[in-house]
């Protein structure tokens, strides 16, 4: 059953490539890239969406849907979604590359890209990390995430964000897991960019392999 589906799925990319005027290799030959510019790309990552059934829990257009979140406009750029792809949290099951190839999974963040609004009301949004630092403590978000957003043992890390101040909003708005809602008039627009701010100022933890006694 699923070598029928693959299958399918070569069929399908074959044709659209085919009619783009690509042969079969020239999609895979080029390296993962940012989401954009070739219409080859952007269709052939819509057929990826639907083949792989990211559509069925996310939305035809990945608007959400109760299942799933919405995935427009991308939470976060091609490496990070190729990253959670691969090792999912939550209920979604991994996408390995037999499914789909990195360049298709780009290919699909290509797709959601285009589906995205040009601008969003976060765009306009200017966040002071010295409130934003006020209000993580006043809102207890530390009580959970770690004074700097590094995690704890109830909540994940979040600082710094690896995902959008849109789609931090989205979340923060409709949360998953034990997380509860918070509304607009709870937290404001500007408010949710304050502290995204404030996330935003710390660095990147050190990668693992950087680290000399991770690795003795």
């Amino acid at each position: 059953m699923r070598s029928r589906k693959l299958f399918s799925l070569t069929i399908i990319l074959a044709a659209i490539l085919a009619a783009f005027g690509f042969s079969p290799g020239d999609a895979h030959a080029q390296a993962a890239k940012p989401a954009g510019a070739s219409a080859a790309g952007i269709a052939t990552g819509k057929a990826v969406f639907t083949a792989a059934g990211c559509s069925a829990c996310h939305g035809e257009q990945g608007q959400g849907t109760s299942l799933a979140p919405a995935l427009v406009p991308p939470p976060t750029d091609v490496q990070g979604l190729i990253a959670y792809a691969r090792k999912p949290t939550g209920k979604m099951p991994p996408v390995p590359a037999a499914t789909a190839s990195d360049q298709q999974l780009a290919d699909v963040h290509a797709y959601l890209q285009s589906l995205a609004p040009k601008t969003s009301p976060a765009d306009e949004l200017k966040g002071n990390a010295e409130n934003g630092k006020k209000l993580f403590a006043a809102y207890g978000c530390y009580e959970c995430h770690g004074r700097q957003g590094a995690g704890a043992a109830t909540g994940p890390r979040i600082g710094p964000p690896a995902i959008t101040l849109a789609a931090v909003m989205r979340y923060v708005r409709a949360p998953t897991g034990q997380m509860p809602p918070y509304t607009a008039k709870v937290v404001s627009d500007q408010e949710i960019a304050d502290i995204y701010a404030f996330l935003k100022a710390f660095p990147a933890p050190q990668p693992a392999k950087d680290i000399p006694l991770l690795n003795q």
